[in-house]
């Protein structure tokens, strides 16, 4: 990561794959997010310290908690801690 044929590679082997409906959700902006932004996808940075966004690499998303992906993912949270 973050070059494309990364995940050119990866999206080759998964059976039915779909670019519009997949978000790669990553904690590195300048591999997952970045990655994802060049293989053309929706990204969710993991930031659970606010930290700055320093590169300035724009992901589609931005969360703290993994709990918040129900909402961007427009599904309903059945689990119980």
């Amino acid at each position: 990561k973050p070059m494309k044929e990364y995940f050119d590679y990866v999206f080759e082997r998964i059976p039915q794959f779909s670019a519009e409906h997949t978000l790669i959700i990553g904690d590195s902006l300048t591999a997952d997010i970045k990655g994802g932004q060049l293989a053309g996808l929706d990204t969710c940075w993991m930031n659970p310290d606010m930290k700055p966004n320093v590169p300035e690499i724009i992901p589609t998303y931005e969360i703290r908690k993994l709990e918040e992906l129900y909402h961007i993912l427009n599904i309903e949270n059945t689990v119980s801690c």
